[in-house]
């Protein structure tokens, strides 16, 4: 069976002060980022650090709330959300997942990219991790909501750019995302945010 990429369907800090800190520090980084585009390889690892899955391709995301991620190797799978809704789409598997853009939803890595950074807050408790690195900066996001489909969020970034992505389930599963040749805020047609499901394809309406 196949493994949908959760990754795009996010400790604490010692005090409330520092959480608010940490939390305007990640929102003025976001909101430099209107947009990107970026490679990106994947790594999901069991709570043994043994390899479970490798994944490739390209991300797309822009404000407010539109992003698209096409997985390219080792299969083909599209997922994209314009706003209202997410389009899961497995050419292979000639299968189409439609879901509502609920709160669930709106609290993956995806959506933090492409959301409101002004509600990081109010959903996560963010603490920024210490740094001998000056153009280095990371923070940790551990989601408010206990039905979340992470434990934890580990965000970096270079300098205004972000690096890397790291999330752990409860059981202990990590996935590793890296971004490469990113474009900041450069043109991004919204018509890519579109989907259309092909004929013959099966349409699983959730």
């Amino acid at each position: 069976m196949r493994v949908l990429n959760i990754a795009f369907l996010l400790l604490l800090s010692s005090s409330s002060f520092a959480d608010e800190a940490a939390s305007q520090k990640l929102n003025a980084l976001l909101d430099k980022m209107q947009g990107m585009r970026a490679h990106f390889e994947q790594y999901t690892l069991d709570p043994k650090d043994k390899p479970l899955q490798t994944l490739s391709g390209q991300m797309t995301v822009k404000r407010p709330n539109l992003f698209r991620w096409d997985t390219q190797k080792p299969f083909t799978q599209q997922i994209i959300a314009n706003g209202q809704v997410v389009w899961v789409y497995d050419p292979e598997l000639q299968q189409a997942t439609k879901q509502k853009l609920d709160q669930q939803i709106a609290n993956t890595p995806a959506l933090l990219l492409s959301g409101d950074s002004k509600k990081i807050a109010a959903s996560f408790i963010v603490s920024q991790e210490k740094s001998t690195n000056s153009k280095t900066s990371a923070f940790i996001l551990k989601p408010k909501d206990k039905e979340a489909v992470f434990e934890s969020l580990r965000v970096s970034f270079v300098g205004s750019q972000l690096n890397s992505m790291q999330l752990k389930d409860s059981l202990g599963q990590k996935t590793d995302i890296f971004f490469s040749q990113v474009q900041v805020n450069g043109k991004i047609d919204s018509k890519i945010f579109q989907f259309t499901p092909p004929k013959d394809v099966d349409v699983i309406d959730d």
